[in-house]
């Protein structure tokens, strides 16, 4: 009875799930390949048309190679910051520290991205001198927005190895301070910092308050282009919405990857790469 009970609740979770999460990106699926769609569940016809308008339009194209610059230079911006970071934290080991820590990871959550823009706006738009409506006030914005996506994985990470261990190891070696960054603590903090850069670039890929903020005509990135799409047509916009929808699924997916291959083979402490 129990047993029936457990089976009949999860399959009407599970019907919910796909109703209200999964059935939505199912129909914009496929919507985009729909040649007619207007007053019914689905569309009608089949048709590769928007995608060719899609791809052979300028401006959603250099927005998506935007989009991807941006995320891509938010990444490697995060993983600069961070590192030495959660290194510094780890290593001082001050239990004021660390609270300041999980409350750095916990303020770009919790400040709404609008109040976060009226800021940005207000603190680089200075008479002579306003980087408002270019890329470069985007990444650091981008930055602060993810970086509790690189920061948390990076310390859960740090936390799971025997630092002190290695690092008396190495000094034992003759390895000087550089040494022990590059060739032991990177290493050893690779999942963590795999994993955050995952979600760090899905995060800034698909970012629309900011990013609709902070650009301007000629900076815009691909989700505030994307809002553009449904003035054209509904399947017009879907293909546009596929599109950013199956990057970030791709990054999603790399994270589970990542975490299924290294619960499976265990995490294990590397010195000099070894």
């Amino acid at each position: 009875m129990h047993s029936f009970v457990r089976r009949s609740l999860s399959f009407s979770l599970g019907v919910v799930y796909f109703t209200y999460v999964l059935a939505p990106i199912f129909l914009i699926l496929v919507g985009s390949f729909g040649a007619k769609w207007f007053g019914t569940l689905l569309p009608e016809g089949f048709t590769w048309s928007w995608y060719k308008e899609l791809f052979s339009q300028p401006m959603y194209i250099d927005a998506l190679k935007r989009s991807l610059v941006v995320a891509f230079l938010t990444v490697i911006g995060n993983a600069f910051v961070c590192l030495p970071a959660v290194y510094a934290v780890h290593i001082i080991d001050k239990r004021w520290l660390r609270s300041l820590f999980n409350f750095t990871i916990l303020l770009p959550i919790a400040i709404p991205p609008v109040v976060m823009g009226l800021g940005m706006i207000q603190a680089f738009n200075w008479p002579g001198f306003s980087l408002i409506g270019t890329w470069q006030i985007l990444v650091v914005a981008h930055m602060v927005y993810t970086l509790p996506f690189m920061l948390r994985p990076l310390m859960a990470n740090m936390d799971l190895i025997n630092w002190k261990t290695l690092e008396e190891a190495g000094a034992s070696l003759g390895a000087d301070t550089m040494i022990m960054m590059r060739r032991v603590l990177v290493p050893n903090l690779l999942p963590g910092l795999v994993s955050g850069a995952l979600m760090t670039f899905a995060m800034s890929l698909g970012e629309f308050q900011l990013s609709v903020m902070l650009t301007g005509s000629q900076s815009q990135t691909y989700p505030v282009v994307l809002y553009q799409a449904f003035y054209v047509s509904t399947g017009f916009a879907c293909a546009a919405t596929t599109v950013l929808a199956g990057l970030s699924l791709f990054s999603l997916f790399g994270v589970m990857g990542l975490g299924a291959l290294f619960g499976k083979s265990g995490h294990k402490q590397t010195l000099f790469g070894s």
